[in-house]
C-alpha cells in the first residue's frame, strides 16, 4: 500500500511539473494559434541578404517575400548591367530564364522580364509590340500574354499614361482602380499598376500622411501590408516606401544612370540624386 501511495504522489508531482520551453531554434517551428497572423519575412530578409551584393538592395527587394531575389541577382549579374532591376521582387530565378528569351525580342529584356515568373512577358511584347511605343513596360512581369493589352485598351481613354498604368496587367481592373485614385492622388497610373481591386486605393489613403510617397509603396497592392512593411523597416532603410512596395521594379525605369532610353516620359520623379541607391549604403 505505502509503495502505491508513493507511485501515485510521484505521477502527480509530475503532472503538475511545467513543461520546459522549446529552445529558441524549436520555437520557429511551432505552429502560432489559431487567429494569430505572423508575418512572412519578406523585404527585411531579402534587404539584408542583399546589401553586400548591389549598390540598389531596396529596388532589388521591393515587395520579396524571401531571399529569392538575391539569389536571382547572383544569376543575372553576368547577363546584365542591371540585375537589381531583373530581380526585383522575384520568387525564384525565372527572370533570368525569361531574360534569355527576350534578347532577341528587345533592347530592354531587363524591364521587360522584372520580377517574371515565366516567360509569359515575352509572349506579351510580341502580341503588343504594335500597339504601343512602350510595349517592354507593358508587359513588364507579365503572368499572361494578353492581360496586359486587354487592360491597355481599356486604359487609353482614362489616361495618357496606358502602358504604365497596364504594365504586367491580368485583366482591365486597373482601370476601375485609376478611375477611383484620380482625386487622391497625382500618380493613379503607377498608384493602379497590377492593380487587382480597388485595395491599391484604400492602402494610399492609410498611407498618405505617414509614407513619404504613398503611390509608389501602395502601388498594385493587394491589401495594406506594404503599409504594415514600412513600418517594420523605416528604420533599416532611407528608402521604405521603395522596398516595400509591391511595383519597385517600376521605379527602375526612371533610374537617372540607366540607359537613357529607359528613362520613359513620366510625370514623376522620386527622390535623392540616385533615386535606388540607399543612401545608407552610399559611399562618397
Amino acid at each position: 500500500m505505502f509503495h502505491l501511495v508513493v507511485l501515485l504522489a510521484c505521477r502527480l508531482s509530475w503532472a503538475q511539473a511545467p513543461v520546459p520551453a522549446a529552445p529558441p531554434s524549436l520555437r520557429l517551428l511551432e505552429t502560432p494559434p489559431i487567429g494569430v497572423v505572423v508575418p512572412a519575412p519578406g523585404p527585411a530578409v531579402c534587404y539584408a541578404a542583399s546589401k553586400a551584393l548591389t549598390q540598389y538592395p531596396p529596388l532589388l527587394c521591393a515587395g520579396a517575400e524571401s531571399d529569392a531575389p538575391a539569389r536571382c541577382f547572383a544569376s543575372a549579374k553576368p547577363l546584365t548591367q542591371y540585375p537589381a532591376l531583373l530581380c526585383s521582387g522575384a520568387r525564384a530565378e525565372a527572370p533570368v530564364a525569361c531574360f534569355n528569351a527576350a534578347k532577341a525580342e528587345t533592347n530592354f529584356p531587363a524591364l521587360l522580364c522584372a520580377g517574371s515568373a515565366s516567360s509569359a512577358p515575352v509572349d506579351c511584347f510580341r502580341a503588343s509590340k504594335n500597339a504601343t511605343s512602350y510595349p517592354a513596360l507593358l508587359c513588364s512581369g507579365a503572368a499572361s500574354a494578353l492581360g496586359p493589352l486587354a487592360c491597355f485598351d481599356a486604359a487609353k481613354s482614362v489616361t495618357n499614361w496606358p502602358a504604365l498604368l497596364c504594365a504586367g496587367a491580368e485583366d482591365a481592373a486597373p482601370v476601375a482602380c485609376f478611375n477611383a485614385a484620380k482625386g487622391l492622388t497625382n500618380y493613379p497610373a503607377l498608384l493602379c499598376a497590377r492593380a487587382r481591386s480597388l485595395a491599391p486605393v484604400e492602402c494610399f489613403k492609410a498611407a498618405k500622411g505617414t509614407a513619404s510617397y504613398p503611390a509608389l509603396l501602395c502601388s498594385g497592392a493587394a491589401s495594406n501590408e506594404p503599409l504594415e512593411c514600412w513600418s517594420r523597416v523605416k528604420d533599416t532603410t532611407q528608402n521604405p516606401d521603395l522596398l516595400c512596395s509591391p511595383n519597385g521594379a517600376l521605379k527602375g525605369v526612371t533610374h537617372d544612370r540607366i540607359d537613357p532610353s529607359y528613362n520613359l516620359p513620366y510625370p514623376f520623379r522620386y527622390p535623392y540624386p540616385d533615386p535606388n541607391r540607399d543612401p545608407a549604403e552610399h559611399k562618397p
